[in-house]
């Protein structure tokens, strides 16, 4: 008998010993700190991809007088774009501001073909394109641990080349400019991992306006040219 109560106190020890360390260990889980939040604080460096949508169009003027002739003709260029970029960013509580520059490869097209109609339209074709182009630009931002939403907005250049064809004498000239704007935009960017970031832009983009004075084509006739676009852009960076 005595021997049954020795050993109904030791498991009735155990158990309570058990059930005490059991407590300890909820105790200590409950205390555990959560995971630190994400920090968008670092460098970063990826690739993008999209489609650009613009408007341009030919305005002329008499080279001579600088009057307007009252015609004007609508290149509607659009493509697709793709290439890399690279920009760090830095966290201060829940604002982030950063610094990107891109440069990409674009197949932005437009063009334009008119008959003529006597006695003041000399009609034309037109073709206008950008090969390549860029941006530098500042970015602000409000984060909400892995997602992030930015303004972004800076320098934006491009390589565009424009043609033009007399349809009455078939004689053609081109040129090509580098031309420099500004361009602004914003978007969402997602922390898929803590290296692995995605994101989906939109950017407003002018490249200003300029003049082009034909020398053969269209002899005494001067072209004003605006080129502008909307873009949007899905990337993948890695943050490091």
């Amino acid at each position: 008998m005595k021997k049954t109560s020795t050993l109904g106190l030791i498991a009735a020890a155990l158990l309570a010993s058990a059930a005490a360390n059991a407590a300890d260990l909820t105790r200590y889980r409950l205390a555990a700190p959560p995971p630190p939040p994400f920090s968008w604080t670092g460098i970063y460096i990826g690739a993008q991809a999209g489609y650009s949508s613009g408007h341009d169009k030919t305005t002329e003027y008499l080279t001579g007088s600088g009057a307007f002739t009252g015609l004007s003709f609508k290149f509607n260029p659009a493509g697709a774009v793709a290439g890399i970029h690279a920009g760090g960013n830095y966290q201060m509580s829940s604002f982030v501001a950063g610094l990107e520059a891109d440069a990409e490869a674009a197949g932005t097209r437009g063009g334009f073909s008119n008959a003529p109609a006597p006695p003041f339209n000399p009609g034309g074709v037109g073709r206008m394109r950008i090969d390549a182009q860029g941006s530098l630009r500042g970015r602000l931002g409000f984060a909400m641990d892995r997602v992030l939403i930015y303004a972004t907005g800076g320098l934006a250049v491009a390589n565009i080349k424009y043609s033009f064809t007399n349809p009455t004498t078939g004689v053609s000239e081109s040129t090509t400019r580098g031309s420099s704007g500004y361009t602004l935009g914003g978007g969402l960017s997602y922390a898929i991992t803590d290296n692995l970031i995605g994101s989906l832009e939109y950017r407003y983009t002018d490249f200003g306006t300029f003049r082009y004075t034909s020398t053969s084509a269209f002899v005494g006739l001067t072209g004003s040219q605006h080129p502008r676009s909307n873009s949007v852009r899905v990337a993948l960076g890695y943050k490091f």
